[in-house]
């Protein structure tokens, strides 16, 4: 069956110039025909401007979306996107080389599929994973979960521009998990979305504490203005108190996501893991007293 339709790849940025060049870099060597796809970088911020000589493809352009926000970067992108298929990927991934047909090759193989999470590949900075690291080895891009719950990851995902076209865009009011509420919108309507083990990104694993802490607190906030709002004293406090219970559940993920890990490193990564969790209930407790939101890197 002959299947070459357009395909608009679309990238958000915010001060990642260096990292960003890989990646396309990567686009650039597609094995799909560099005339049937396109590249949309959104830069967003105004006042970076993009660097002299920046690394450019003949199928790329660079657009800039005031509004902060991932979210509102792709909503910009998905805005100029001629694509009949949409993809995404963020600024530090490095797709493989056959990524963009991989997932052509998915739709055509299965017509009823409207949306399709790829596989997220973590890799570190040096011959062995920091404490974040290895966390994020266990416990980040979870895809073929996500895909169960009927959603997936902006680091790798592809989409018919119909269902855009049907539902609405991304919420750019969120900084994180809007890429979660958008696929939940669309299982509601059921456009159905599989996992790709041949859809590959490469993604760098969070490499310090700060930056993993960082994540967890965005992410808290990013699903607490998607979630009904509950003002009941009583909610927030038992929700607060569940998350101090002792992830005593955790063991088997971790042994399973963390083969690679020594036994002193799984139970770092476990008591880790019982910290965030604690964390995690007391930047929810602190939002739903009125904080602002976390939006930092």
């Amino acid at each position: 069956m002959h299947y070459n339709p357009l395909v608009s790849i679309i990238i958000p940025t915010y001060h990642d110039w260096e990292r960003l060049s890989k990646c396309i870099n990567a686009l650039e060597n597609q094995t799909y025909g560099s005339d049937m796809y396109e590249v949309i970088i959104v830069n967003n911020d105004l006042m970076d401007a993009v660097p002299d000589n920046f690394y450019n493809i003949n199928n790329l352009q660079i657009i800039t979306e005031q509004k902060s926000g991932s979210y509102a970067a792709r909503n910009a992108g998905l805005s100029i996107a001629n694509g009949e298929i949409i993809g995404f990927t963020d600024s530090d991934c490095i797709p493989a080389l056959n990524w963009i047909e991989a997932a052509v090759n998915f739709f055509r193989d299965n017509p009823d599929v409207d949306r399709v999470g790829g596989r997220v590949d973590l890799f570190i900075a040096g011959d062995k994973p920091t404490l974040a690291e290895a966390y994020e080895i266990v416990y980040a891009f979870k895809q073929e979960d996500n895909i169960k719950l009927g959603v997936s990851v902006t680091a790798n995902m592809f989409a018919k521009k119909r269902v855009f076209d049907s539902i609405g865009l991304f919420n750019p009011d969120v900084y994180s998990g809007g890429d979660f509420e958008w696929g939940l919108r669309a299982a509601s309507h059921n456009f159905k979305i599989c996992f790709s083990q041949n859809v590959i990104v490469k993604h760098p694993a969070r490499g310090d504490l700060k930056q993993l802490i960082g994540k967890i607190r965005r992410v808290a906030a990013g699903k607490l203005l998607l979630e009904p709002k509950k003002s009941n004293w009583i909610f927030k406090f038992l929700y607060f108190i569940y998350e101090f219970r002792p992830p005593v559940n955790e063991f088997k993920h971790i042994r399973t996501r963390g083969k690679s890990l020594s036994l002193e490193f799984k139970f770092q990564v476990f008591l880790l893991r019982y910290c965030i969790r604690i964390l995690r209930g007391y930047e929810v407790l602190k939002l739903y007293n009125g904080a602002k939101p976390f939006k930092g890197n």
